[in-house]
């Protein structure tokens, strides 16, 4: 099941998941902060971060064993397994996560007091910041050990060629 799709790694497709659900968790949340579009948004957050927990589980596990597959060694390798770690954090925080998005959902369907809602709201907003950054951290060790897993390579748009 985690290893292709139609003859290619399941991991190029399900990462996408990933990259698209963690942000989108992190962005309802931040909207459930604000008093004005916490009713309608309430719903969502919690279905995209529960959503967003099967997308990283699925990415992690087909990595490992797409890594398992490639056999890499060298600069790639120790990309990877930067990502690979990188990735296991991603995995625990989005669970973390979760576990607010359930929370706000439960407190919020009853009248609550203000000041838990709040420091639910401020507690969501950090935890966004951060699902969403290291979902950021990720990306990037992975696209570096697939595209520049030397540094050689300058990319830079900017810069003359000839």
């Amino acid at each position: 099941m985690f290893d292709e799709i139609n003859g290619l790694p399941t991991h190029a497709l399900a990462l996408h998941a990933a990259v698209v659900l963690v942000p989108l968790a992190a962005a309802l949340g931040v909207l459930f902060a604000i008093p004005r579009t916490r009713a309608w948004s309430r719903v969502p957050l919690l279905v995209v971060s529960v959503g967003a927990v099967a997308a990283v589980y699925i990415a992690k596990v087909s990595g490992e064993r797409f890594e398992a597959v490639l056999g890499l060694e060298g600069p790639s390798q120790d990309l990877v397994e930067l990502h690979a770690d990188r990735a296991d954090v991603l995995y625990y925080a989005t669970i973390g996560y979760a576990v607010l998005a359930v929370a706000a959902f439960l407190l919020t369907r009853n009248a609550r007091s203000d000041l838990t809602i709040t420091v639910l709201a401020v507690v969501l907003v950090l935890s966004a910041a951060g699902v969403a950054f290291q979902t950021y951290r990720v990306g990037d060790v992975g696209a570096r050990a697939v595209w520049n897993p030397t540094g050689d390579v300058d990319y830079d748009s900017t810069a003359d060629r000839d």
